[in-house]
């Protein structure tokens, strides 16, 4: 990994935590199936919420720990950003909402999975239409068409961490159905 020489300890730790560590746990569950795989996802991503919204409540040494990790992956413009008792969160309202619609996808997926209509093979197309809109809210305040507002970049972010989440917890079941269906044809062919 080339890459991590050039993060610092406590960017390469969240980083481990936040992508290996679930994928860890996805890969030990075998078989994998909707239910675990959809409660495994709902705990792994409620985590990294619970992380993203730590600062205010611990000391400044494990804020900054926090606020550095986090800032691989988000600006965290104090302006932008959620507050609580005057001390931002580890993200920015975007990334915020997007956190926090990964769990909600979580339980989207274990409700409806029978209902949605879509498969993991059309996830570029509808996790491209799920970032469109925070690239019209987002461009429309760049180029001086509107100013955003913490709002569209919730609603924006929330829109596309369902939509992330939502195949991710997806493509998690298929590869579980996948294991049992190979599983049981290795079965069968020893007979």
């Amino acid at each position: 990994m080339y890459w991590v020489s050039f993060l610092s300890l406590q960017e390469t730790v969240i980083a481990c935590l936040s992508f290996i560590v679930p994928n860890l746990v996805y890969s030990l569950m075998k078989p994998i199936d909707i239910q675990r795989g959809s409660i495994v996802a709902f705990a792994s991503t409620s985590f990294l919420v619970l992380l993203a919204s730590l600062p205010p409540f611990v000391a400044e040494s494990g804020r900054s720990i926090l606020m550095d990790a986090f800032s691989i992956v988000c600006h965290q413009l104090p302006s932008r950003s959620p507050h609580i008792d005057g001390v931002p969160l580890a993200v920015c309202h975007r990334c915020y909402a997007t956190y926090l619609g990964f769990p909600i996808a979580a339980l989207l997926f274990r409700t409806f999975r029978g209902a949605w209509p879509f498969s993991v093979r059309s996830a570029p197309w509808m996790l491209g239409l799920a970032v469109f809109p925070a690239v019209v809210d987002w461009g429309g305040d760049v180029v001086g068409i509107w100013q955003n507002s913490v709002g569209s970049r919730m609603v924006t972010g929330g829109i596309m961490g369902v939509a992330a989440g939502y195949f991710r917890v997806a493509a998690i079941a298929d590869m579980g159905s996948q294991k049992r269906t190979s599983g049981s044809q290795h079965k069968e062919s020893m007979s």
